[in-house]
């Protein structure tokens, strides 16, 4: 009786397991890893390139990539993701709408909270590996800053 039941579990999990749906290849994302530019204002770059996209419920996707910027400064107003950030290279000052500032350069890691609202200020050509999670459409609101 047991014998029967172990090997009913187990055929059900080896029929469960052929079910799933294949798993999408590995994605590499390095330093090497292009961006593509994006329209902006005239003399800043800023370029970006998904590599890796996942559906999850609810409208809910996972999107890994990279993403850089010429020296710039940037207001964000509620901030569609939460994101994940390895820094490459440069240098960015991140302050928030309390006044507090952080510094982040190539290899620090730093989550920006979805909702976030406050100044990106890119001090060095930067480039950055992320993990954005959220609505794939939704885009940031933002506008320069000027001193």
């Amino acid at each position: 009786m047991v014998i029967s039941a172990i090997l009913t579990l187990a055929i059900a999990g080896l029929a469960a397991a052929t079910a799933r749906a294949e798993a999408p290849p590995i994605s590499i994302i390095d330093s090497a890893t292009p961006s593509e530019e994006l329209p902006v204002k005239p003399g800043v770059y800023i370029g970006q390139k998904i590599t890796f996209e996942d559906a999850h419920s609810d409208d809910i996707t996972a999107r890994v990539g990279v993403w850089e910027a010429g020296e710039s400064k940037t207001y964000l107003e509620n901030y569609p993701w939460t994101e994940y950030v390895l820094m490459i290279s440069g240098h960015v000052v991140i302050t928030n709408e309390d006044g507090t500032e952080n510094s982040f350069r190539a290899g620090d890691t730093f989550v920006i909270p979805k909702g976030f609202s406050g100044i990106w200020d890119v001090r060095e050509h930067m480039k950055k590996q992320m993990v954005q999670i959220g609505d794939p459409d939704a885009r940031p609101i933002s506008r320069p800053v000027t001193d």
